[in-house]
């Protein structure tokens, strides 16, 4: 398989969570009771491992190290943050918070082990440009779901108390907008690292 097409195959963890975001935001409770719990959590992962993707970053994109050795530094930095997001999901009793982040960093690690860093000043190109990316694209998904009107599909005020969300704040009250954004979020970074490699073929 080539490096251009592994490339592309990277996007498909995003695109596979864009798509759970937009089912359950048109149908709630088509995967799971707490679906529209655990999309809010997902997205509190994810704001979580855009910090450690620095890391992640840094180790997938260095020309220096082979990619049998990226993995296992990858895994390691995984099972560090892993224990910290299971104290995490202990606190609340619940298990399911791990396996969000673990299909979290598939996506990540997908991608490192898809690209090919590349030489001298420009190795870290290509890492540096994702990661921005990906904070931008979270900032951006972040304010336009909270600013624009939002429709709510199926998450209607009728189902809504059974979403098993507690306290308060946007989030909370209007639920449909933070799956909205995780449709925005992983279908931006899904388009990306399509057009990316696309664009390597050239």
């Amino acid at each position: 398989m080539s490096t251009h097409r592994a490339s592309a195959w990277a996007a498909l963890p995003d695109g596979i969570t864009a798509a759970g975001f937009a089912l359950v935001w048109l149908f709630p409770f088509a995967l799971d009771e707490l679906s529209v719990k655990t999309a809010l959590l997902v997205m509190l992962l994810e704001f979580f491992l855009i910090h450690a993707t620095g890391f992640f970053t840094a180790i997938g994109g260095s020309p220096k190290v082979s990619r049998a050795w990226r993995m296992l530094a990858l895994a390691g930095l995984t099972l560090f943050y892993l224990a910290m997001v299971g104290a995490f999901a202990l606190s609340f009793g619940e298990w399911w918070p791990v396996l969000a982040f673990l299909w979290l960093a598939v996506g990540k690690a997908a991608w490192a082990w898809s690209t090919r860093p590349g030489d001298g000043d420009d190795a870290m190109a290509l890492p540096m440009v994702a990661w921005a990316g990906s904070v931008v694209a979270y900032l951006f998904g972040a304010f336009l779901t909270a600013l624009v009107p939002v429709p709510r599909l199926g998450m209607t005020e009728e189902v809504q108390p059974g979403f098993g969300l507690d306290g308060g704040g946007l989030w909370i009250d209007e639920p449909h907008r933070v799956v909205a954004f995780g449709l925005v979020y992983f279908g931006l970074l899904c388009a990306a690292k399509l057009l990316m490699a696309r664009g390597g073929k050239r």
